[in-house]
C-alpha cells in the first residue's frame, strides 16, 4: 500500500498493461461493503436470498441481455459477494438499450486525459460498474442502506484446467460457505 494525501491507498488489483476488452474468460468476485450479508444466508447448503439478494441475482443473470458480446458461464450470489465467470467474445461494447436496467452509453473520449479514458472504457470494468450501479439503485429504492466494496477481484482464465477448477469452486461455493475466506456472520 502507498500513501496519498496522508491516507493509505489500496493499489489496483487489475493486471498492469492488460486490456480488459480483450476476448477471453474472466473470473470476477464483487464484495459487499464490509462484507455485510446483504444478499441473504446459507441454510442447509442452500442460498436463501433476501430481497437485495434476489435483485443482485436477477441483475447478474440479465447482464447478457444488455451486452451481446458477453456470456456468463457460471455464477453464484453469496450472502456478501458474487462470483461470475464472464466469457467476453469480442472487444467491442455491444449493448442493447433497455428501460429497466442500465446499458452502456456511447464511449466517452477525453482529450485531456486519454490514458484515463482508455482505462475507464475497457469492457469488463464497464460491465462491472454498470452491474454494481444498477443493483445499488434498485436495492436503495427498497431499503435504507446498501453498499459495495470498491473495485472487484478478477482473474483472467489462462487455460481449460483453470477454468474447470473455477467452475467447480463456484458450483460448490454454497455448500462450502463456512470454509469460505469471505464467510461472515455479520
Amino acid at each position: 500500500m502507498s500513501l496519498f494525501a496522508d491516507k493509505y491507498r489500496v493499489e489496483s488489483t487489475r493486471l498492469k498493461n492488460w486490456d480488459y476488452s480483450t476476448p477471453g474468460i474472466y473470473f470476477v468476485t464483487i464484495c459487499t461493503h464490509l462484507h455485510n450479508n446483504f444478499f441473504g444466508k446459507v441454510v442447509d447448503n442452500q442460498m436463501i436470498f433476501s430481497k437485495s439478494g434476489q435483485i443482485a441475482h436477477d441483475c447478474l443473470n440479465d447482464i447478457p441481455k444488455h451486452f451481446s458480446n458477453l456470456n456468463i458461464l457460471e455464477s453464484a450470489v453469496m450472502p456478501n459477494h458474487i462470483h461470475a465467470l464472464l466469457n467476453l467474445s469480442s472487444p467491442r461494447l455491444n449493448f442493447v438499450e433497455t428501460h429497466d436496467r442500465a446499458s452502456l452509453p456511447i464511449r466517452y473520449q477525453s482529450y485531456h486525459y486519454p490514458r484515463l479514458a482508455v482505462k475507464s472504457n475497457q469492457t469488463i470494468p464497464k460491465i462491472i460498474s454498470q452491474y454494481k450501479s444498477t443493483v445499488t439503485r434498485l436495492i436503495k429504492s427498497k431499503t435504507i442502506f446498501f453498499g459495495w466494496q470498491s473495485g472487484f477481484y478478477d482473474e483472467i482464465i489462462a487455460n481449460q484446467q483453470r477454468l474447470l477448477i473455477i467452475q467447480k469452486y463456484i458450483q460448490n461455493n454454497v455448500s462450502n460457505w463456512q470454509k469460505d475466506i469471505l464467510y461472515s456472520i455479520k
